[in-house]
């Protein structure tokens, strides 16, 4: 497997980053690790592309079985291919325990850490493909069921204005859930937490991380735009082609991953590490913060002790004041 180096020369971890360096704007530090890792972001989405190329020719192959079937909305005005749209995503839930591998690579990319692209790869996979098959299935099953609710509601709210209401609700909670999916990845191969602790943990970073979580959405919202409405040449579709094939999934990995990992860091990560210490689990400093601020960073403020904040107790984000009323019960 060391063919031209695609995945190959990892007996040697590299120079690494002097720890007495002082701390680039995260723009800047983006860009030089990704062109640091360049090659090996490369060797991962290449690892990453078979099992996606199997996945992609499981829904061919269910696309074209004849048991296709109609769903009318408005009245008949409207049918769309039920069969296409909810039965042939299906081989997508298999995909999602290779997401692990490309987790764990592109996490440890984004805080400056060595990786063994096909050996970490591949354990990850192995040590975290119930979280990640499960959380697959919640996606399958969460998309359907918004997909087609959003599809009913917009429809019937050109003639009933009232639709609108679950029209937009259901907007929102597809924003809300797609920002969790931010988190969830990174926390299943981070920490020993169980399932519904770490989908918890994850609401609360929709607001924690909100600004980031927005950027990140319009940055994927414009890759879109430019896949949809730039024109079908062959010089476009070359280029399409090619991103798919070598950069386009470790990229978005590398992405979310660089842009979150602060927050976790910050609610998660230093807390624990206090917490093992002995310490008393308190709001994380500001020091790490500014080592790791993501691409969304913002001036630290100091440490507001009126705001009730949330802390790492136990695999759980709790409320310091919901702590201490436990403390005092105890």
């Amino acid at each position: 497997m060391a063919f031209l180096g695609l995945f190959g020369n990892y007996d040697k971890p590299g120079p690494g980053v002097s720890k007495d360096e002082p701390p680039k704007a995260a723009p800047v530090r983006f860009f030089e690790i990704f062109a640091r890792k360049f090659t090996k972001l490369v060797q991962l989405n290449l690892i990453f592309i078979m099992p996606t190329l199997v996945a992609a020719g499981l829904m061919f192959l269910i696309y074209l079985w004849p048991t296709h079937f109609g769903i009318s909305l408005s009245g008949g005005a409207i049918t769309i291919d039920g069969w296409a749209t909810f039965v042939a995503p299906l081989p997508l839930i298999l995909l999602s325990p290779f997401m692990a591998g490309l987790t764990i690579v592109t996490r440890n990319f984004a805080r400056e850490e060595h990786a063994f692209v096909w050996s970490d790869f591949w354990d990850a996979v192995k040590g975290n493909w119930k979280y990640f098959l499960l959380n697959g299935a919640i996606c399958y099953l969460v998309f359907t069921i918004l997909m087609f609710s959003i599809i009913y509601y917009y429809n019937m709210a050109a003639s009933q204005w009232f639709y609108y209401v679950p029209l937009w609700l259901c907007v929102l909670f597809s924003l809300i859930f797609l920002f969790a999916q931010y988190y969830l990845p990174v926390m299943f191969v981070t920490f020993d937490l169980k399932f519904t602790h770490a989908y918890k943990n994850a609401f609360i970073f929709t607001l924690a991380g909100f600004g980031r979580n927005i950027l990140l959405t319009a940055i994927f919202a414009g890759m879109l735009l430019l896949f949809l409405f730039l024109p079908p040449l062959n010089i476009v579709v070359f280029i399409y082609a090619f991103l798919f094939f070598f950069i386009l999934f470790s990229f978005i990995s590398y992405l979310v991953n660089f842009t979150v990992y602060s927050i976790i860091d910050r609610y998660l990560i230093q807390p624990y590490n206090r917490m093992k210490a002995g310490e008393e689990p308190e709001e994380s400093s500001t020091s790490q913060e500014e080592d790791f601020s993501g691409l969304f960073a913002q001036i630290p403020e100091e440490p507001d002790e009126s705001e009730d904040r949330y802390v790492y107790v136990n695999g759980k984000l709790v409320k310091k004041s919901q702590l201490k009323d436990n403390e005092k019960a105890e």
